[in-house]
């Protein structure tokens, strides 16, 4: 069985990165934050030497060096592609990145106790029906980043589920806060998943998790005293100086309603007149509107009660999205509400146990309900990701 699994995930990890690569065939970003960084980093330098005026999250961080502010993996990760040109480059890394993590989820679902076909069409779901599938086609460097995340926190997720390594599990965790930051916050909830499946005293995992993650942290704070000379991330607080939508500072509590508005109630744009008479809007949609399929989120978090495997899930997902709905934005420019992409591996695993599981017994394939919202849900990425990238109808 670990062989046709093992088959499974790679031939859907080529899938989606093919799929992905095919979907932005010849679409490059102005957004190259990665890109440049990567092409610095070949050059021994950390910082970029020019200060171009649409890339407008470079923050100065001494004579004549501009620092990107976010975490630096996604730029390590596109410096293979670099004789594609710095544009391009991040694009292809993202694209393969995110078409890639289907093969990780798809093993992260199976060790969670997902049968196969149930773990397949989360893993299908995941990668071209959520707003991974436009994030990653479009490959600006805030989608890049979230790219990136997904893979190797669906490699974190798959880890903790089959009780593998605690030090692998924090590396993993470690390679996706490199990419985006409030991964790091699901590291308890996962050291209890991977706990629950080895029988292990969870002090023993959880400690064994975090030192898995100290290398990472220890990258990430030396990168920041090379950029501003201190341990503590000031590039993100010199970017919401006099920013009006952080009146309350870079994280509040206060946040939260305009966040929930985002993914509950957030409606697309009609435009008359037009064959895309509905479209995406840059501010945001609906989580459930351009993903249904996790309305099951909510029937899967009743086997929390249940299942203790099911609980560390529900407590990862919402851990990795607390620092998100207490952040001063909801994720603009995007489609869909990008942030949930940071609990994304989790997500998928409660909407397919709300589907697949009664009783604490699974079945052995999705409703066919749930196969149908699926099909929504790609078509409606699909749509979104054709329209944005290709025609630029983006409200």
């Amino acid at each position: 069985m670990r062989l046709a699994d093992t088959r499974v995930a790679v031939t859907l990890a080529l899938a989606g990165a093919a799929g992905y690569l095919a979907f932005g065939w010849g679409a490059e970003t102005v957004y190259d934050y990665y890109g440049r960084l990567a092409e610095a980093f070949t050059q021994g330098r950390w910082w970029l030497t020019d200060d171009p005026p649409w890339l407008n999250e470079l923050i100065s961080c001494g004579t004549g060096k501009w620092c990107v502010v976010h975490p630096p993996l996604p730029a390590v990760l596109t410096i293979p592609f670099l004789p594609l040109g710095t544009a391009l480059a991040q694009g292809v890394m993202s694209r393969i990145a995110g078409g890639a993590s289907a093969g990780f989820l798809y093993l992260g679902l199976r060790a969670y106790g997902a049968p196969r076909w149930v773990a397949v069409a989360g893993a299908l779901v995941s990668v071209f029906g959520t707003t991974l599938l436009f994030s990653s086609v479009d490959g600006r460097s805030w989608y890049a980043a979230h790219s990136v995340a997904v893979l190797f926190g669906s490699a974190a997720f798959w880890v903790a589920a089959r009780g593998g390594p605690s030090w692998a599990i924090g590396a993993m965790i470690g390679l996706a806060a490199l990419a985006r930051l409030p991964v790091a916050a699901a590291t308890p909830a996962l050291a209890l998943l991977a706990a629950r499946r080895t029988g292990s005293p969870y002090a023993r995992v959880l400690a064994g998790v975090v030192l898995g993650g100290v290398p990472f942290a220890l990258v990430y704070l030396g990168y920041n005293v090379v950029r501003w000379g201190s341990v503590f991330d000031l590039g993100y607080v010199t970017l919401t100086e006099g920013d009006v939508f952080f009146a309350h500072g870079l994280f509040s509590p206060l946040y939260i309603p305009r966040h929930l508005y985002a993914i509950f109630l957030e409606p697309p744009d009609l435009v008359e007149g037009t064959p895309w008479f509905l479209r995406p809007r840059f501010i945001g949609m609906s989580l459930f509107v351009t993903t249904p399929v996790f309305l099951w989120v909510f029937a899967g978090l009743r086997e929390a009660r249940r299942s203790a495997v099911v609980a560390a899930t529900a407590i990862a997902a919402a851990l990795a999205l607390l620092p998100d709905v207490t952040h001063g934005t909801i994720g603009f420019q995007q489609f869909g509400y990008r942030f949930s992409m940071d609990a994304q591996p989790f997500l998928v695993a409660l909407a397919v146990t709300g589907d697949a599981v009664a009783g604490g017994v699974w079945r052995r394939r999705p409703s066919v309900l749930f196969l149908l919202a699926a099909v929504f849900a790609v078509a409606i990425n699909a749509y979104a990701a054709i329209a944005i990238v290709r025609f630029g109808y983006w409200q």
